[in-house]
């Protein structure tokens, strides 16, 4: 054998070395290719991820849906839940490095962030004069306890006091608590062991326009009064509310008390100076709420609170999660506002205090 026949066989070994393969030419593999049987469960991670994020976007959507379907109804309360929804599944997908699917669900997150939003932005003044003080609080048919809802009229220096949910014997108890010497003026009807009745106590004179106890007019069976109250800077209407609670087969009810109710305040004067006071059983992820609410301030979203929540508190295994509870209001200044749970209660009090335009 030559040397240039040795030579060129040296060449030949090392050519059919030049890759994993062992053919000539060929490229060798990326040591850092991903194993074929991660990608599958990738793209299962991509699934799920979607498949979550479609069921929160259609729970979110809901709340432009105006329907009587009880389950739709139930739903429209779940905004919270939404968002802190969509912020989980944000944090997950960053962590799983899901890039591509990262983008719709920050997309969702920022539109539900922005819904929720207004709740969270303060506009009150809380250095305004506080001309009057309002409480609304369901008393449970009556078994609220009459002692700590005293205390919160005294300590939050209550000027007009809305029981829904009204019975004598809750008015019993509340004289014994030292309410007839503290309200000096009481309108409404109490009803014995129904959800029917309410009362409006008040320390300023109270001017009864009606008893509201026309179920085919107010849209509910419950007592709806609408009193004028006389403060010494002005006069404030004052409209309670009470709609049928949206239970199963009970929603076109509550639907309709809510309509009729938004009908009333179309017929109002827009100058007069106004509050909606009581447990309209539905909230801001209602339409027909919403509707209703426009052009109102509400005292807990005007102050700024965020995530309020008056029921389910007594009774209940679940955690309050929705506010029902409202003080709406027209052409006076939020001052303040907050909320009181009472033993016995499965409603929270809301309260707020206000100042009058000058005169």
């Amino acid at each position: 054998m030559t040397v240039q026949e040795a030579d060129r066989g040296h060449l030949d070994s090392d050519d059919g070395h030049d890759g994993p393969s062992g053919r000539p030419g060929e490229p060798a593999e990326s040591s850092t290719r991903e194993p074929a049987g991660r990608r599958p469960r990738r793209r299962w991670v991509d699934v799920v991820i979607g498949v979550v994020l479609l069921g929160l976007v259609a729970v979110g959507a809901l709340r432009w849906y105006d329907s009587t379907a009880y389950v739709v109804v139930v739903l429209q309360t779940a905004g919270p839940f939404v968002v802190i929804g969509l912020g989980l599944l944000a944090v997950a997908t960053l962590v799983l490095r899901r890039w591509w699917m990262l983008v719709p669900v920050v997309v969702a997150l920022v539109v539900a962030a922005t819904v929720a939003a207004p709740a969270f932005r303060a506009t009150s003044s809380p250095k305004a004069d506080r001309d009057l003080t309002v409480m609304s609080a369901n008393v449970w048919i009556g078994s609220a306890n009459a002692g700590q809802l005293m205390d919160a009229v005294r300590f939050h220096s209550v000027d007009v006091l809305v029981l829904t949910e009204a019975t004598p014997a809750i008015l019993r108890r509340l004289d014994a608590e030292g309410a007839a010497d503290y309200f000096s003026q009481r309108e409404g009807v109490a009803r014995a062991s129904t959800y029917t009745g309410t009362m409006v106590l008040s320390r300023y004179p109270l001017s009864v326009r009606s008893l509201g106890t026309d179920p085919a007019l107010e849209g509910t069976r419950s007592v709806q009064p609408e009193v004028d109250v006389t403060v010494p800077n002005g006069t404030v209407r004052l409209k309670v509310a009470h709609p049928t609670a949206p239970l199963r087969g009970d929603t076109v009810e509550w639907r309709a008390g809510l309509r009729a109710l938004q009908s009333w305040k179309q017929r109002l004067d827009g100058d007069e100076l106004l509050v909606m006071a009581g447990d309209f059983n539905a909230g801001f992820g209602h339409p027909g709420f919403r509707d209703l609410a426009a052009g109102l301030d509400d005292a807990q979203r005007t102050d700024g609170q965020g995530w309020v929540r008056t029921w389910p508190f007594a009774g209940n295994r679940l955690p309050a999660f929705v506010q029902l509870d409202h003080l709406l209001s027209r052409g006076l200044t939020v001052v303040e506002a907050g909320q009181v749970a009472l033993n016995r209660a499965d409603h929270a009090a809301v309260w707020a205090s206000y100042a009058l335009p000058a005169r």
